[in-house]
C-alpha cells in the first residue's frame, strides 16, 4: 500500500522576543499578517491546516514546517519532533522522512533544522531577544543600504548564484541552531554518510541499487492523485520518470519548448512519454519582449535566463490544477562528474579489469598524454579546465574592475536562484516541488560510488553519467540513454541578447540605472559591448543575470522608500 505525503508546507515566518507570548497563526502562503510580532506562522496551501499541536500541550510550544514530509503529520508525530529537538535527540530528528526544515519556539528558546536533504532556505536573524526567521528574506530586511554585500551584487551580473544578504543567515542542510537568552548555538545534526557496500561494487550494481532507491523514492507519490514532472528529455527527468511510471503513479510531463531549433530537446521528450504512455505537454517560451517581466519583487538576483520560461511553466502547470511537480534535480550533483583522473582510476575501489578499460579509455581521449599522466596525483583533475574561473570565467567587460572577487564555485548548500523560483513561481501558486534524486538513500550512495564511475572516456568522447545511463538501458529508447553530447542549450538567450541590445542598455545602461550608480557597471563598457553582435553573444549571460539582478536592486530601492517592513510588503 502506497504512503501518501499528507504534509506539504510552502515555507513558514515568525518575529519573537524571546521569553515573551508567542501567538500561533496558520495563513495561506502569500496572506498579509494579523500582527507584526510575537507570531509563528504556518504557510500552507490555500485551505489546508497547520501542523498539529501536540496532544495536551500547555507548554505554549508552536512548530511550523517547510518542505514536503513523507506520511502522515499527526499531533503524535509533532510530539516526537518536539521532544526531539527539546531532548537533543538527534538521531531521531535526522530520522524524519522527507526533505524537512522549519523552527520549534517554547517558552525561552527558539529551535531552526534543516535537514540533510532539505533544499528550503530557512533564513533567520536574531538581535538582542528579537528573534526572526523566514524561507523568505524579504521578511527578515529593514530596508537600510546595509542589506546587500557589493561584492556579491558583482559577482551576481557574473552569473555566480550567491547569497547576497549581510545580515540574515541560511540555516545549512543538516543543521540545528538553538537560540536562548544567552547564546546562539548551531551544531549538525544530520550527515550524509556513504553507504556501505561490499569493496569492488561494479557498475552495473550501482545502477541497479539506483534503480531501486529511486522506486524507494517516488513511492509516496503514487497516492496522491495527478502529480507534474518538469522533463527536459535528459537522463535525470527520463529516469525520474520512468520510476513513477513503474510505481503506478498518475503523472503528466511538461516540457519547455523553445522554437530555437538548435535549442529544442522536445523530440527527446516526446519520445520518452510516448514509449512510457505519458501525457506530454509541451509550454511554449518567450524570447521576446516579455522575457526579462516579472510581477512580484525579487526577493534574490535571479542569476539565470529562463526565469520568464519557468513562470510560464508554472502557469500553465496551475491552469490544469497539478500541486506538486517532481523534477530531476540533484542528478548532475548526484551521478555527474565534478573531478576525474588517472587517480580516480588507479586508485578508486573498481575492480581491476574494470580499470583496465578505464586506462585505455584515458589513453584513446583527446587529454593529451602529459596532462593524463600528471592527473595520478589527487589534487589534479582532468575536469578543472571546464571550471568557470580564471581565463574560463564568464566574460564580464561591463563591469567595473573588482580585483579580489573570489572565482565562481558552486554552493550545493543553497541556491538563491532555486530559492526565487520556489517564492516567486510555485508557492504563490499552491505548488510544491520535490526532487527523487535527492533523496537520502540515493544520496547515501553517491557518496559511496567512485568517480571513476561518474564519468567513462570511450572512444575519444567524455560519456557523462553512465549509472544512470544503465539505469535506463532496459527502460526507455536507446536514442534517449545512448544520448551524447548536447545540444545549444543557450543559442535562445544569445539570440535575444543579439536582438534587443536597447533592453540591456534601457535596464543597466542609464545614469539612474541601480548597477551604475553602485559602481558596478560602467556605461562606457557596457556601450562597447552592445555595439557589437558578436560581444553581444558573448556576454549575452552575464547582460542578463546583471538585468536580473537591477530588477531586484530596483525592487530593494523601493522597498527602501516606502519605509516600514519589509514583511508587510512581501506578504500583502
Amino acid at each position: 500500500m502506497a504512503v501518501v505525503l499528507t504534509g506539504d508546507y510552502p515555507g513558514c515566518y515568525g518575529d519573537v522576543r524571546l521569553g515573551r507570548p508567542v501567538t500561533y497563526e496558520c495563513r495561506p502562503y502569500g496572506e498579509r499578517l494579523s500582527r507584526p510580532g510575537g507570531v509563528a506562522v504556518q504557510w500552507t496551501r490555500a485551505g489546508a491546516s497547520g501542523v498539529p499541536a501536540p496532544p495536551a500541550d500547555g507548554a505554549g510550544r508552536h512548530l511550523t514546517l517547510s518542505g514536503v514530509l513523507h506520511g502522515p503529520v499527526t499531533r503524535s508525530w509533532s510530539r516526537r519532533v518536539i521532544e526531539a529537538l527539546e531532548g537533543g535527540h538527534d538521531t531521531e530528528l535526522a530520522a524524519v522522512p522527507g526533505p524537512l526544515a522549519g523552527c520549534l519556539v517554547t517558552a525561552d528558546k527558539v529551535f531552526l533544522f534543516r535537514n540533510a536533504v532539505a533544499p528550503e532556505g530557512l533564513l533567520y536573524r536574531r538581535e538582542g531577544s528579537r528573534v526572526r526567521w523566514s524561507t523568505d528574506p524579504l521578511d527578515l530586511l529593514d530596508g537600510t543600504p546595509d542589506d546587500l554585500d557589493e561584492q556579491a551584487l558583482w559577482r551576481c551580473c557574473r552569473g555566480d548564484d550567491v547569497f547576497v544578504y549581510r545580515h540574515p543567515q541560511p540555516v545549512g542542510p543538516g543543521e540545528l541552531v538553538v537560540m536562548d537568552a544567552r547564546s546562539t548555538t548551531r551544531r549538525v545534526f544530520d550527515r550524509i554518510t556513504p553507504l556501505e557496500l561490499p569493496r569492488r561494487t561494479p557498475m552495473a550494481e550501482y545502477a541497479d541499487l539506483a534503480h531501486r532507491m529511486l522506486l524507494d523514492a517516488v513511492r509516496p507519490y503514487a497516492g496522491r492523485g495527478r502529480i507534474g514532472i518538469m522533463l527536459s528529455g535528459g537522463l535525470d527527468s527520463s529516469a525520474v520518470l520512468t520510476a513513477l511510471v513503474e510505481v503506478g503513479a498518475d503523472v503528466v510531463a511538461y516540457h519547455m519548448h523553445t522554437d530555437d531549433p538548435l535549442a529544442d530537446e522536445s523530440a527527446y521528450a516526446r519520445t520518452v512519454c510516448d514509449h512510457l504512455g505519458v501525457p506530454f505537454v509541451a509550454v511554449p517560451t518567450e524570447s521576446g519582449e516579455g522575457y526579462l517581466s516579472r510581477a512580484r519583487p525579487f526577493p534574490h538576483p535571479f542569476v539565470g535566463f529562463a526565469y520568464r520560461w519557468v513562470e510560464q511553466l508554472a502557469e500553465r502547470v496551475h491552469e490544469d490544477g497539478i500541486t506538486f511537480l517532481t523534477w530531476g534535480a540533484d542528478g548532475d550533483l548526484c551521478f555527474g562528474p565534478y573531478r576525474y583522473g588517472l587517480h580516480d582510476v588507479l586508485f578508486g575501489d573498481i575492480a581491476p579489469h574494470e580499470k583496465a578499460a578505464l586506462c585505455r579509455g584515458l589513453i584513446a581521449s583527446r587529454w593529451e598524454l602529459s596532462r593524463v599522466l600528471r592527473s595520478v596525483r589527487r589534487s589534479s583533475s582532468l575536469l578543472d579546465e571546464y571550471l568557470p574561473v580564471g581565463a574560463n570565467a564568464r566574460p564580464t567587460e561591463f563591469t567595473a574592475p573588482a580585483p579580489g572577487v573570489p572565482d565562481d564555485r558552486y554552493d550545493s548548500d543553497y541556491s538563491a536562484k532555486e530559492h526565487t523560483m520556489d517564492l516567486m513561481l510555485w508557492w504563490p501558486r499552491g505548488i510544491l516541488r520535490c526532487s527523487p534524486l535527492g533523496d537520502r538513500q540515493i544520496k547515501r550512495l553517491t557518496a559511496r560510488m567512485p568517480h571513476a564511475y561518474r564519468l567513462l572516456v570511450h572512444q575519444g568522447r567524455m560519456i557523462p553519467k553512465p549509472v544512470l545511463r544503465l539505469l535506463l538501458s532496459t527502460r526507455l529508447p536507446a536514442t534517449v540513454w545512448r544520448r551524447y553530447g548536447r545540444l545549444w542549450q543557450d543559442s535562445p538567450h544569445k539570440r535575444y541578447a543579439i536582438a534587443h541590445p536597447h533592453v540591456f542598455a534601457g535596464l543597466i545602461g542609464t545614469p539612474q540605472s541601480q548597477l551604475v550608480t553602485r559602481g558596478i557597471v560602467d556605461r562606457s563598457r557596457l556601450a562597447a559591448v552592445l555595439a557589437e553582435p558578436a560581444s553581444l553573444r558573448r556576454h549575452s549571460e552575464t547582460l542578463i543575470c546583471a538585468a536580473m539582478t537591477e530588477l531586484f536592486l530596483r525592487d530593494h530601492a523601493a522597498l527602501t522608500r516606502e519605509g516600514g517592513t519589509y514583511a508587510d510588503t512581501a506578504t500583502g
